[in-house]
């Protein structure tokens, strides 16, 4: 199970794209968070991943550090065996962890916890800190350089995650060049859904990701290895004959986000300012609404209608809810710019895959046909046709 505290709306950076909202400042109270962790606790998960987010969670270091000791504490009590895994994952700018106050918070997340930190950098300099600036406008690439560089020496693994825009789309292969010598071990690429995107600018994204397969594709005859996402997962889909369908699909099931007043959410993305009362699904006191969250999963369901003919339906994540909210404000309607989005990443992770497949390019063979792909812990994993058979 994944559990995502929003500690703050607030941030100390303004990125342009930001979904969050205004920024303005409103801290959890330390009984949301018990409560938070406790009702999650109170499902007997197998694993709990309990993920700090924000604004930037990194303003309340504090905060952090006693979420993660009545998290520990919390599982001690559990009586029933086997007692629940706990890993903390940390979702951050990283602009505030080479200062010293971050020393603690860097130590606690370090062995023997299980802890990984998710870090936000959109490639070289002058992509980063076109959209990546504080409240003064500057922008944020060296801080957030040293913030990794202290990530690291704390041991904290780390997974790096770049937003294409549609000014900085035709950039990724810059992008994932900057990002694959910082000892990540998963980069994500998410454009930015809330964009205009036009042609033109879908045509820059097509480019951006050819290139983008250019590099990974180097990095594979290197002789490593590293999960590129999406196209990652779009070589998977075509391997296992389908898209899984991931427990963070499921609304109000195997994730919670919840935000500073202790209202809950599906996932983190639909917080935003916490004003958004029919993406909300209950609350810390009263748990998850599941009449509600049900009625909410009808309602994002109804684009399996939308996209019941197209060949690319089962290689496809038109099923995420945050995409919907993001392209629409509406769960269960989406627009084309999805369709050729997901179709342009297909196609890139299919011309690597086969690329490299003709190659017989050991790297990757290793890396996807001489290991086994798990689900996630706590929920089955179905493939999309299966769930309207």
């Amino acid at each position: 199970m994944e559990l995502t505290l929003v500690l703050d709306h607030h941030c100390n950076l303004r990125c342009a794209y930001c979904y969050a909202g205004d920024k303005f400042s409103r801290r959890m109270a330390d009984d949301v968070m018990r409560k938070a962790i406790d009702l999650a606790l109170a499902k007997r998960p197998r694993q709990l991943d309990l993920g700090f987010f924000g604004g930037e969670p990194t303003l309340h270091p504090d905060l952090i550090l006693a979420a993660i000791e009545h998290a520990e504490r919390a599982v001690e009590r559990v009586s029933d065996a086997p007692r629940p895994a706990l890993r903390f994952v940390l979702n951050t700018n990283a602009t505030l962890l080479a200062e010293p106050r971050a020393r603690p918070l860097l130590a606690a997340l370090g062995a023997p916890r299980a802890s990984a930190a998710f870090v936000s950098i959109d490639g070289p300099r002058e992509v980063h800190d076109a959209h990546r600036v504080d409240a003064a406008g500057r922008g944020s690439f060296d801080r957030a350089l040293a913030g990794l560089e202290a990530l690291r020496a704390a041991g904290i693994p780390l997974h790096l995650a770049a937003v294409a825009s549609k000014e900085t789309a035709a950039r990724l292969g810059d992008t994932l060049r900057t990002l694959l010598p910082l000892g990540a071990r998963r980069i994500l690429v998410a454009p930015n859904f809330r964009d205009d995107w036009t042609e033109r600018d879908l045509d820059d994204l097509r480019g951006g990701l050819r290139a983008l397969g250019d590099a990974w594709i180097e990095r594979f005859r290197a002789g490593e290895a590293i999960a590129v996402e999406p196209l990652h997962a779009k070589i998977l889909s075509h391997l296992k004959g389908g898209m899984p369908c991931p427990s963070r699909c499921t609304l109000g099931g195997e994730e919670l986000a919840v935000a500073p007043s202790g209202r809950l959410y599906p996932c983190a993305q639909m917080v935003g300012e916490d004003d958004r009362d029919e993406l909300c699904i209950g609350d810390v006191d009263r748990g998850v609404d599941q009449v509600r969250a049900r009625a909410m999963q009808t309602q994002k369901d109804r684009v399996e209608e939308t996209c019941a003919a197209c060949a690319l339906r089962d290689r496809c994540q038109s099923h995420c809810g945050c995409r919907h909210v993001a392209l629409t404000g509406r769960l269960g309607e989406i627009t084309a710019v999805l369709c050729e989005v997901e179709a342009a990443m297909i196609a890139e992770a299919d011309r690597v895959a086969e690329t490299l497949y003709e190659e017989q390019c050991p790297a990757f063979l290793r890396f996807y046909y001489e290991r086994q792909w798990h689900a996630a812990p706590g929920q089955l994993t179905l493939l999309r046709r299966a769930r309207g058979a």
